[in-house]
């Protein structure tokens, strides 16, 4: 929801999968002198940023099932203003990791209003050190990495991960397939119990380190040519693919 202001004043995109707290935030922001958009999917969001300019974005770390840390490269493809991430998570490594994606700052929830307008202000008044930003025109939502715009393939016919070169990934049975379970939805997580029954085809239980040693495995064959931020994990909960890396 989009409230109607002079066009002069900054726009903020308030994005948040819980809709009583978006109103909330971006109806105290407007008291201040910004307009507000409201958004309650990720979807939503890569919507508004293909079609109209904003100023900054104030975004939820966990939007419904979207870890928006590992969705942070592909945004900053599509624009080049403040992001603040709104997270309850304290994890130093988060923020670390979200810093170093493309997050201009990050606000531990619950966040004071006050706060939050200085630290829009802040942002909004500081000249861009980026380079210049071509919009990008609509096209495919950008929440999906696909394959064939990486170079890498993932080929299920032939239980194989190619790279960009054309040479395969040496995978295990386990490896493979847990890699492209986590393929299938980046940036969404993947529970260990959702990995265990897709890869294991067995119910997840505790103490069981199937799944994790699958991913340990997986990451040390991706090192070479993904980095180490490739797989996420979510802590208490499971892994996120953050997407193959441009061509």
């Amino acid at each position: 929801m989009m409230t109607s202001f002079d066009n002069a004043l900054p726009t903020v995109v308030v994005a948040d999968d819980e809709a009583a707290l978006t109103g909330e935030v971006a109806d105290y922001i407007q008291r201040y002198g910004m307009r507000a958009i409201e958004v309650n999917s990720f979807g939503d969001l890569v919507a508004v940023l293909q079609q109209q300019k904003v100023d900054a974005i104030l975004l939820d770390q966990r939007f419904g099932t979207v870890d928006t840390l590992v969705m942070l490269p592909q945004l900053r493809s599509m624009t080049d203003v403040p992001i603040l991430m709104h997270t309850g998570n304290r994890e130093e490594m988060d923020r670390v990791l979200g810093l170093e994606q493309g997050a201009d700052d990050f606000l531990l929830k619950p966040v004071s209003g006050r706060e939050l307008v200085a630290r829009l202000r802040a942002h909004l008044r500081r000249p861009s050190v980026r380079p210049a930003f071509a919009p990008a025109a609509p096209a495919a939502p950008v929440a999906v990495a696909a394959p064939a715009r990486t170079g890498w393939r993932v080929v299920q016919a032939e239980r194989r991960v190619y790279r960009p070169d054309g040479t395969p990934l040496r995978l295990t049975t386990a490896e493979f397939d847990t890699l492209s379970a986590l393929a299938q939805t980046p940036g969404e997580t993947r529970t260990r119990d959702e990995l265990t029954r897709l890869v294991f085809r067995r119910d997840w239980r505790p103490g069981d380190r199937a799944v994790d040693n699958a991913v340990l495995h997986l990451r040390q064959k991706l090192q070479d040519d993904l980095g180490e931020a490739c797989i996420v994990t979510v802590r208490q909960m499971g892994y996120v693919f953050a997407g193959f890396p441009p061509a």
